[in-house]
């Protein structure tokens, strides 16, 4: 994995050192990026619609960030690619735009980044329910650790409001939305791989309109078809992914993933998907 080449690499880094700056300021560096509605509307400050979730104090929230990014979504972005933080970016947009209009006359901000883990570790969950994720050498299945961690962040939390009176009001609203938007995303990604699987059948085997003329059927119809060798098979894969592009032909893949899961993928299908991934970033 090579260093600060994908999104998610990136993303974590600048998280972490806006952590460390907050940390260090006493929470002044927090106090620029932090979600206060009434700055927004009557001070134009706009850059907080999108920087609140750098403003987290709480520890607890960086380490689900850091998990979420660091062992889930560079995966993730092998299939979605640059859709990825586009959908991070509209989900962020999305909620500062709906707390500031909702409590336009609340003093209190809105913080945290635990929307965007949630998105990450619910869209991870849904598309690769049984994957193994590598921690310190071992594999373990990655809704383990999701389900794991999830339980211990909410345990946590609840503990941290009974004893310090901590706000639990945005840690809710972020994750439920968090929640909510993967599920969303990977039922709207689901609908369109079906859709062209339908289209590529609906090509491949045209319907009969009910108005055609009648036509009878040839006795050669019956016959059976001619049967390829063994050996011409890999020769006559290679001419028709000479007629598909490289975007369709992953497409194709993606959707055998979803379909049938990732251990249908053959070795050169894998090395295919790995290239392609490599030139997208």
């Amino acid at each position: 994995m090579r260093p600060f080449r994908s999104f998610s690499q990136r993303f974590l880094l600048v998280a972490a050192m806006a952590f460390l700056l907050n940390s260090a300021s006493n929470g002044l560096v927090g106090s620029y990026l932090a979600l206060y509605p009434q700055l927004v509307l009557h001070e134009f400050q706009l850059w907080r619609l999108i920087t609140f979730p750098l403003a987290s104090p709480s520890i607890l929230g960086m380490i689900l960030l850091s998990m979420s990014m660091f062992l889930f979504a560079e995966e993730l972005e092998q299939i979605y690619r640059k859709r990825l933080p586009l959908f991070m970016l509209a989900l962020t947009s999305f909620l500062g735009v709906g707390y500031t209009l909702l409590f336009q006359q609340s003093s209190l901000p809105l913080i945290g980044s635990e929307h965007l883990s949630f998105f990450v570790l619910t869209l991870f969950l849904w598309s690769f329910p049984r994957r193994a994720v590598e921690i310190f050498g071992l594999h373990i299945r990655g809704d383990v650790i999701i389900l794991v961690s999830s339980f211990c962040f909410f345990t946590f939390s609840v503990v941290d409001v009974v004893l310090n009176k901590a706000p639990f009001f945005g840690i809710v609203l972020q994750s439920g939305l968090g929640i909510f938007s993967g599920l969303l995303t990977v039922f709207m990604y689901l609908q369109a791989a079906a859709n062209r699987r339908r289209k590529a059948r609906e090509l491949e085997f045209p319907m009969i309109p009910m108005d055609a003329p009648f036509e009878p059927v040839e006795e050669a119809d019956y016959l059976p078809q001619k049967r390829y060798p063994a050996s011409s098979i890999p020769q006559h894969y290679q001419s028709h992914r000479a007629e598909i592009s490289d975007e369709e032909h992953a497409n194709q893949l993606l959707d055998k993933i979803f379909s049938q899961g990732s251990e249908s993928l053959t070795q050169a299908e894998r090395d295919f998907l790995e290239k392609y991934s490599h030139t997208l970033k």
